[in-house]
């Protein structure tokens, strides 16, 4: 089947959305009544299915007795995000190379949501679909972070800068680092792709090209803990200097 996810978590999370499921599929020999009576008072309409069909439906996953189909996922564009942020003081969009692990996806939305970003820009090749793997680590982020696709990351920081953002990249040979950076106003954060990095030309175009100090023995981090670090870094900053 297309377009579901599966997991309490994320079914709970797109329950409660504003692009809420087509069906749920509930486990017949251990319905989840939370879920059961959410699916009630949303008016979604629900099945209780055996397990066997439910393992079945999302190709033998785990998925805890709950599958939801989904309506299919429309990605924003450029011009949406630029028109949601263009009155904000304050914004920050992550802006992603080539992530193309769906664990990572996944983890970046999540985390994305956790620190109220205000979009994702992607690039519509080299970069993982949003899948229900993506979906079910991002606990159903991605229904509430507007994900934007476009077809060339280097105009689209160009564009992002006419608009007053300013673009920090994530890299660990960078020369600036993250934690000395003035995250006030509009910011554009780049993570670059699992074992590449971000693109020369990406670099480039960035205001800021900044690394992590690592003070142990391993000397990188994944992009999705990189991009943990930085974000959490930017609301500290804003939360300390808007006072």
């Amino acid at each position: 089947m297309e377009n579901i996810i599966y997991g309490k978590i994320p079914v709970k999370n797109a329950i409660v959305s504003p692009r809420k499921p087509l069906r749920l599929y509930l486990s017949v020999s251990h319905t989840d009544k939370e879920i059961q009576s959410l699916a009630s008072k949303n008016r979604i309409p629900y099945r209780l299915t055996p397990d066997s069909e439910l393992d079945r439906l999302s190709g033998q996953a785990n998925h805890q007795g709950v599958i939801a189909q989904m309506p299919r996922f429309s990605y924003a564009s450029l011009d949406d995000l630029l028109e949601e942020t263009k009155d904000r003081k304050e914004c920050t969009i992550v802006l992603l190379d080539g992530i193309e692990d769906p664990v990572n996806f996944g983890s970046i939305i999540r985390t994305s949501g956790a620190f109220a970003v205000d979009g994702i820009v992607v690039l519509d090749r080299r970069q993982a679909p949003l899948s229900p793997t993506v979906a079910k680590i991002s606990t159903g982020a991605e229904m509430v972070v507007p994900i934007a696709q476009v077809n060339n990351l280097s105009k689209a920081i160009e564009e992002l800068q006419k608009n007053g953002f300013w673009v920090v990249c994530s890299a660990g040979e960078g020369k600036d680092v993250y934690d000395e950076i003035d995250y006030s106003g509009k910011i554009v954060l780049v993570v670059g792709s699992e074992g590449f990095g971000a693109s020369r030309l990406v670099k480039e175009k960035s205001d800021f090209v900044a690394s992590i100090p690592l003070p142990g023995t391993i000397k990188a981090l994944n992009a999705s803990i990189a991009t943990a670090v930085f974000l959490a870094q930017i609301d500290s900053y804003r939360r300390h200097h808007d006072k």
